[in-house]
């Protein structure tokens, strides 16, 4: 059945826009509202850094880190060294999806939204909210637009414009 509303945020001013958007529609229509976020694996490291201090993730980070055993033993290991440097990537991305989707759902009851669902995944963006909109039974995805200029979007490509292309559900894109 398609009776949800599917929204998909990354902590953006235009995905804000969207889920307040999707929440209003939620509470208006009676459709439950499902929130996913698709884990910022891709972007780069100074990106995340500054989402991370934005956030004020990296004190939560140090605190999670102050319990975790070390390794007896002599000087750092080059290898342990990238690995250290992975899980930490890997765990910042996480915690920042949960705060994404914390605030998106916070934002979202606020404005009236019914039965809501979050969930993080990892892949291509399209994709992902695609096989959420599918798995969520969205009868209506909602989107922010970024703004991007013509030439800009033609050659970088576009999520919105992808799952445009890709689904039968109402889409509708939050400027």
């Amino acid at each position: 059945m398609t009776d949800r509303i599917l929204v998909a945020t990354d902590g953006s001013e235009a995905a804000a826009r969207a889920v307040a958007c999707a929440a209003d529609l939620s509470g208006r229509l009676g459709r439950g509202l499902s929130i996913v976020h698709v884990q910022l694996h891709g972007r780069p490291l100074a990106e995340l850094a500054r989402l991370a201090d934005v956030e004020h993730l990296l004190d939560q980070m140090a605190a999670r880190e102050r319990f975790r055993p070390r390794p007896a033993g002599p000087g750092p290991d080059p290898v342990e060294d990238d690995e250290a440097d992975e899980i930490a990537r890997t765990t910042v991305v996480a915690v920042i999806g949960e705060q994404i989707l914390a605030r998106a759902r916070s934002d979202a009851e606020d404005a009236g939204a019914i039965d809501i669902r979050t969930e993080a995944c990892a892949g291509d963006t399209a994709d992902e909210i695609l096989d959420m909109a599918e798995a969520e039974g969205a009868g209506m995805i909602v989107l922010g637009r970024r703004g991007l200029g013509r030439l800009r979007e033609l050659v970088l490509g576009s999520v919105t414009q992808k799952v445009l292309h890709a689904t039968d559900a109402t889409v509708v894109v939050v400027s």
